[in-house]
Parts: structure tokens; sequence; C-alpha cells
């Protein structure tokens, strides 16, 4: 087998697009402002160091001449000049840091530059006699102003003559200096750049995620291309281990997968989504997986995937131009468009942006957008848990309908409803199979898997101490777009008031107005108009005050690990440059917390063990992305709690003991207010039901 090297990844393509573009732009900040040129050319090094010490040589090679370039096409020769010294001083600078030289070398680095630097400096003024007179008619014609001005003062007036005679002598003899004060600067740039650039890469990483999907991508780009063949699909004893954890994602694993709709249920965390993964083509770290052919992934014919957070699948401006991203012409002119939006439920929405869609509407055109590729095989990660009942149901009946139309589907799943639709249900439970059989099969021990809901016979009593924050929605409404052609209004004269100790659910269907709402009820938007206060001052004045648990949990995790997001929700050592690992609690006591107590108790609270402290946010599955999320806007003691579809991707587990969690802040004080698309399960946990129905409460 010939390997050949793999193409630039997107996410090699966009840092590098990312960072070339600042590092012309400072190095064009520095031909426009001489006076600081020094600082921003300094600046200008720090983007391409970055790129050459983390990424492959041909990430930074590319990144460099793109800049260069780049620069040429914008500011012309002075500034391609000033940002190509900045180049070549970042690219020795990254190498430096990408192998970890000593002192020693990085000053030896910085001599050898410097003197080659003066070199060139020396030869090119030599050769090309017309910039070298334009350099030294410039440095003229600046000091003679400086020497002007220095005239108009009487006690130097006199000193003036000789000054100029000096100036003049030393810029007929040029070769004799600017040369090495050119090359002693770039000794300097170096040294400094080197300082600089350590200094940031100790704070910020910009190497790639691992990915055992891209992986699976750059293996199959070392072979000869083939025609995807996925399916039937086999393993045989497959473990698999995430970096950096000691403990198996999946073990043991043995099962075959053919034609039909196959469903894999499980609780959070049991291992539906890595199994997904390994589907897909992610290589288990032991055991075989048997194919045909190729994976396919994302090719005709091959295999498609909807993964569980549709949010971050979005490629393009528009739904139309999403769904036939990174077509060629002729599969473009094949697809049919209007019927595949109307097969997902989508249709009239081609010219909508995704970012105006809601989750549900997200998830639907993640689907679309993996039919488009007529997929031999659908792998479906929890594509049914944002969206309502009705769309649920209606996504559901496209799923069922795929394997008669030549698309095997996969079904990622802690439903009971949907699991029992299967043609095939394969339960998980702690990483192994607990059960594989039909459903009707499996029906009493898959009921001990999703336990019954119990209602709670006694709802919270309103909350009858401390001051009182009235949270007050006041003739609220909202427009995204306003005075353009695309206006779109969103919300129309909402109202409403929650009280300490009470709940509210608002419920609506996909589009309705719900999400764009709960970033007004937490201050991080401003309504078009109305009002929306907290004991009477603004909400987007006492932001955190009304915390939010988002619709998509892993937007709200801004750490790499569970405990230091905990701790940043809580605002516990978030502040960059902080050692202090102690706080006092808003509206508690005034003793002092231990962040390690903090954390565990957080997680205590939301049914997670305190092992899970270390782990990467990114190794969690959805469900514990939620739960670490609601743990962390816990921990800062909100006076006003908004959750977004708090129940979606949940088990039935999860979902009791959420609710136990909220029962409990209700009779502490915490005002609730619940977004939802659904009713079941939350009834019982408000005292009050609205609905939004096209932006208005019903």
């Amino acid at each position: 087998m010939s390997k050949r090297r793999t193409p630039l990844a997107p996410t090699e393509v966009a840092t590098g697009g990312i960072l070339a573009g600042l590092s012309i732009a400072l190095g064009l900040a520095g031909t426009v402002i001489p006076v600081l040129s020094i600082f921003f050319t300094i600046g200008s090094t720090i983007p391409i160091a970055m790129i050459t010490a983390h990424m492959r040589p041909r990430a930074s090679l590319g990144t460099a001449l793109i800049t260069i370039l780049m620069s040429l096409a914008v500011g012309g020769i002075q500034s391609a000049q000033t940002v190509a010294q900045a180049v070549a001083v970042g690219l020795v600078v990254g190498y430096l840091a990408r192998k970890e030289a000593h002192r020693a070398f990085v000053y030896g680095a910085a001599l050898l530059l410097g003197i080659a630097g003066g070199a060139l400096t020396w030869l090119l003024l030599l050769v090309l006699s017309e910039s070298r007179n334009l350099v030294l008619e410039s440095l003229r014609t600046t000091t003679n102003g400086y020497i002007a001005l220095i005239g108009k003062i009487p006690a130097l007036a006199p000193q003036t003559d000789a000054v100029q005679a000096i100036i003049n002598t030393w810029i007929e003899h040029w070769y004799y200096w600017i040369p090495p004060l050119g090359g002693l600067g770039i000794c300097v740039l170096t040294l400094v750049a080197h300082w600089l650039t350590m200094k940031v890469l100790r704070r910020i990483t910009i190497t790639a995620p691992w990915d055992p999907l891209v992986d699976t991508a750059n293996r199959e780009c070392t072979d000869a291309p083939t025609t995807p063949d996925p399916f039937p699909i086999s393993l045989r004893d497959v473990t698999f281990t995430y970096p950096g954890s000691d403990t198996p994602a999946l073990r043991g694993i043995t099962l075959d997968i053919s034609d039909g709709f196959t469903v894999i249920a499980g609780p959070n965390g049991s291992g539906k989504s890595t199994l997904s993964l390994v589907l897909a083509g992610a290589q288990p770290t032991s055991g075989h997986v048997i194919r045909p052919g190729d994976v396919g992934l994302g090719d005709e014919a091959g295999t498609a995937v909807v993964a569980q957070r549709s949010e971050l699948q979005f490629l393009g401006d528009t739904v139309a131009e999403d769904i036939a991203w990174g077509m060629n012409d002729d599969e473009r002119a094949s697809l049919d468009l209007p019927e595949l939006l109307h097969t997902v439920g989508l249709e009239g929405l081609e010219d909508a942006s995704p970012r105006r869609l809601s989750g549900g509407q997200l998830q639907r055109l993640s689907l679309a957008g993996a039919l488009a590729r007529k997929p031999r095989v659908l792998i479906s990660d929890e594509s049914t848990a944002m969206i309502d009942s009705r769309g649920r149901r209606e996504l559901l009946e496209v799923l069922h309908a795929l394997p008669a139309l030549g698309t095997s589907v996969i079904h990622i799943t802690h439903d009971a409803t949907e699991a029992s639709s299967a043609d095939r249900l394969i339960r998980l439970r702690d990483g192994h199979i607990d059960a594989s059989d039909a459903p009707d099969l499996l029906e009493d021990t898959y009921s001990q898997f999703t336990p019954v809901i119990e209602r709670s016979i006694a709802a919270p009593q309103p909350y009858q101490g401390g001051s009182i924050d009235h949270l007050w929605v006041k003739n609220v409404g909202h427009a995204y777009d306003v005075g353009s052609p695309w206006e779109n209004t969103v919300l129309s004269d909402v109202s409403f008031i929650v009280s300490p100790g009470q709940a509210l659910l608002i419920t609506g269907e996909n589009g309705s107005g719900k999400s764009t709402l709960a970033r007004i009820l937490t201050g991080l938007m401003r309504p078009t108009w109305g009002e929306c206060t907290l004991g009477g001052d603004p909400v987007s004045l006492r932001v955190g005050d009304v915390g939010l648990a988002r619709q998509f949990a892993r937007l709200q995790l801004q750490r790499p690990t569970v405990a230091k997001d905990i701790l940043a929700a809580a605002k516990v050592g978030a502040a960059v440059g902080s050692s202090d690992s102690t706080r006092r609690h808003r509206g508690a006591s005034s003793t002092l917390v231990d962040s390690d107590q903090l954390v565990a108790e957080a997680l205590a609270e939301v049914g997670l063990p305190g092992d899970l402290a270390s782990r990467n946010v990114d190794d969690l599955s959805g469900g514990q992305m939620r739960r670490v999320a609601l743990a962390g806007v816990l921990a800062s003691h909100p006076k006003v709690l908004v959750l977004d579809e708090p129940f979606a991707g949940l088990d039935v587990e999860s979902r009791r003991l959420l609710s136990d969690v909220l029962r409990k802040r209700r009779a502490d004080g915490l005002g609730l207010i619940v977004i939802s698309h659904d009713t079941d399960e939350l009834i019982d946990l408000v005292d009050n039901h609205l609905h939004l129905a096209q932006g208005v409460i019903r």
C-alpha cells in the first residue's frame, strides 16, 4: 500500500486563513502608522509562529505564501516587504517553539537570522538602484523635516546646518550602517516574537481537536479511490477508549447489523454515541470492524451521519446552500431540492438562514443534507431529540421509509416509543451490549431500562422568604433585520410576571419564538420593543441573575474540563491570571467555599459522579453535557432560571432527577421559566402554562 500525503484538513485551512488575515492586518497597520511600525510588525509575526508551532509544515508554508501574496495585492510592495519580514521571523520562531528549543539555540537562531537579514538588505539595496534611491530620498526628506522643526528653536538653529551635513554623509554611506541596523532589528524582533509566542502558546492551543471520523477520512485518502460499500457491518470484540481516558466507553462489543431499521438504545453515558462513531468508521482501540468495502463517510452511496448536536453541522448561508455543500455541478443538477425539503418538513425555507432556524428545524436540515447524498446507511444520533411531538412523529416516518428506498437506518435513542418501532433493538448499558433482538422480544427487559416517571402528588409550595425580585415581561416584541426587506418579527406583545418560587411553562412548536424569548429573558438580547425587568432593573443590566440552561448544551460549556466549566459558570477562579480558588457565594453566608467541594456538590446535585470533574467536556454524552451545564448554572445561584427544552436528550432517569432538583430549588426561592415544545412531564412542575404561537401568547 503506497501512502499519500493527505490534503489540508478543513481545520487547517480555516485556521490558516484566519491567522493569515490577522497577520496581514497588523502588517498593513504598521505600514500606515510608521511610528508604531515595530509593534505592529512584532504582532504580525505571532499568528505565523502559532501556525508553524502546531500545524503541519504544509499548512504553515501555505499560510506564509498566502499572507505575502495577499499583503502585496492589498497594500503594495512596501506592505509586502514588511509582512514578508514578519512571515520569515514567524516561521523561524514557530519552528523553535515546535522543537522547544533551548535558550542558546534561540539566541543563535536570532543572530543568524539577523545576519541573513542584514546581508539581504545590503544586496537588495545594492542591486535595486531605483528602490535604493527612493528609500534614501525618503529618509533624507524625513530627516530634513525634523531638522527644519528643530531650526525654529533659536538656541538650536546654528547647529542645524552641521547636523544636516552629517546626516547627508550618513545617507551617502548607507552601506555602512543600514544593513547592520536592519540585521539588529531582525535579531531583536526574533527574540521578542519568540518570547511573546511562548507566552501565547502557554495560554491557548490551536491544534485541531481529536476527531475519530476525520482520522477515518484521512485513512481512506491513503488508498486509491474505491466505491463505498459500508453495509452490512460486523463488529467483533470491539473496545473503544477515548484519548486521555482510562475507562473504555465500549467494551467487548460483538454484533452484526444488516438492512432495515435498527435502534441502539440505552441511558445517557451508556456508549450509544460512541458506538455510532465506530459504525461510521472510527477506528476502535481493539477488536475488528468488518465491512464489504469503504465506509464512504459523506460520499454518495456511502455512510451519512446526522449527529446529536445539529447546531454544529450547518455550513451554508442558506438552507439550499447548506444542503448542497460539497456537491459538484452534476450532483447539484440531479438534486430535487423541493421534494427533499418537503420530505423533512422544511418546504418553503430554501432561502432561509440556518442561523434563524430553531433547534428542531436544524435537526431537519441536518437530515436533509444527509439524504441529499443518497447514502447506503444513515446513522441517526438522537436526531429527534430536539423536535416537538408532531415533528418527531413525522421524522420517524421518514426514517422508517428509508430502508424501502435502499438506505438502511441505525437510529440512536433513549426513547422507548422510538425503540419499540424498530426492526431490531440493540440495548447498551455501561459500554456493553445488554440485549439485542426484536423489540417485542425485549419488552420486559426494556421496561426495566425505561422506568415511568411518577407524577408528583404535591406541587412545590410558593417561596415565602427573602427579597422579592419579580421578573416582569411587559409588552415585549422582537424582530430580526429591522428596517430591511428581510425584517422578520418573531415576538409580539408578550407579557407575564414570575415571582420567586413560581414556575411558568411556555410551550410552542419549533420556530414559534421560544428560543428568542429565552435570550431576552436572560438579558443576552434586548427586545426590539417592550420591557423585561428583574426587581425593577432591565435584565440586560443584571446579566447572570437570570440563568439560562441552553437547548444546545455544548454551546454553554466554555472550558476544557467539567470542573473548570462549573467553576467558570459559578464565577470561581474564572478570571484570567487569577490564582484564587475560593469565593463567596452570592446570597449565601460569608464562609469561603472550596472549589473542589463546590464542583463535587454541583455534580452530585444533578446526579453525576464526582470523578467526572476531570473529564474533557467533549468526551461527555449529550445527556451528560446538559447536566454539567445545568450544574454550572445552579452553582451561580441565579434569581430566576430559564430552561430551554430541559428534557431534550435526557433519558427517563435523568428527567426524573432534574425534576426533583428543580422542585427543591423552587422551594428555596428560585423562579423557573421552562420553555418547551411538549407539556408531558412538565405540567406538574409548574404553576402556570402559556402557549406561544407565531410570536404571540395565546
